[in-house]
């Protein structure tokens, strides 16, 4: 019988004041006994949030990590990534939430799927305070979550950046990288790592995360240029997955929101070359076809409605 897994649930915080309170409220109202919370304090500038850490920091079950300069979200999940000493890793946005079984399900998973990496679960996307929408975990690949969503340019990826996972899948990916800016899609990039190994990882139908996005700004940061630097970065796992199409279009996208004329005369002949071996879909023909001029401000019209 295989042996139950130990859970530490890390937050990272840095403005979130009384929401921290609620967050970890929200894991101690678990139904499944964790071993550990691990808060990083990622060096905030906020009176509240610090008032907060130091009052959590008396509980006898959590560990405070006070880091002396701001690194950002990368820099301070691999912080608390470090210090966690449970098997798994249950990272937790200190703005959102766990549904009270979320544990429960989350160790039962990886009990029944001992090779899991890490898992994914349903989860309640909070746009507005009262308006949950349910996202369903559905079978996912790189093939499927690195592609455009049909008839639009944007990217059709689903797995949130909170995914529970084996720390051993953490180590052996290298971490998240802490060369990253506050525009990178800090989630993504370490999971794309994480998928391109051989790793296993499964889907649950359990909601095991309450995402309340209409309180974050992070999303509202991220421009063209944060995933033509994701595809720069990894050019070869697109190739690898059929999608150098769909790197290419990134690169002329983000080329345009600069109007680097060199750069989209390039990656415009190499989305062309590849729409000659019949590697496209419709947000390939857009890419080609949108203007430079008119690029920019229909994507930060897209930003503000985020």
């Amino acid at each position: 019988m295989a042996e139950t897994p130990t859970l530490s649930v890390v937050i990272t915080c840095y403005r979130e004041g009384d929401l921290l309170l609620e967050a970890v409220e929200s894991v101690r109202r678990q139904t499944q006994p964790f071993l550990e919370i691990v808060i990083v304090n990622d060096a905030s500038p906020d009176d509240r949030t610090n008032q907060v850490c130091r009052q959590l920091e008396q509980d006898p079950d959590i560990r405070l990590v006070w880091q002396p300069v701001n690194g950002g979200p990368s820099v301070a999940r691999n912080a608390g990534f470090a210090a966690a000493q449970g098997e798994i890793l249950v990272p937790l946005d200190a703005d959102d939430l766990l549904p009270p079984d979320a544990l429960h399900h989350i160790q039962q998973a990886f009990l029944d799927h001992p090779d899991a990496g890490f898992i994914y679960g349903g989860y309640l996307c909070q746009r507005y305070p009262d308006d949950p929408r349910l996202v369903k975990a559905t079978p996912i690949s790189l093939h499927s979550l690195l592609r455009a969503r049909r008839f639009s340019l944007s990217t059709n990826w689903t797995l949130i950046g909170t995914a529970p996972l084996r720390k051993s899948l953490w180590e052996a990916v290298g971490h998240s990288d802490p060369g990253l800016g506050a525009e990178d899609l800090h989630d993504l990039e370490f999971w794309v790592r994480a998928m391109a190994l051989p790793c296993g990882f499964y889907g649950i139908p359990a909601v095991i995360y309450i995402w309340r996005k209409y309180l974050g700004s992070n999303s509202r940061k991220v421009s063209p240029m944060s995933w033509y630097r994701l595809a720069q970065k990894h050019f070869d796992v697109y190739c690898q997955n059929g999608l150098e199409y769909r790197a290419n279009e990134l690169l002329l996208l983000g080329s345009k929101w600069m109007n680097w004329p060199e750069e989209i005369r390039r990656h415009r002949r190499a989305l062309l070359a590849c729409i000659g071996r019949g590697q496209f879909q419709v947000s390939s023909l857009v890419a080609l076809a949108i203007p430079a001029f008119l690029f920019q401000p229909l994507a930060r019209l897209a930003k503000r409605l985020r």
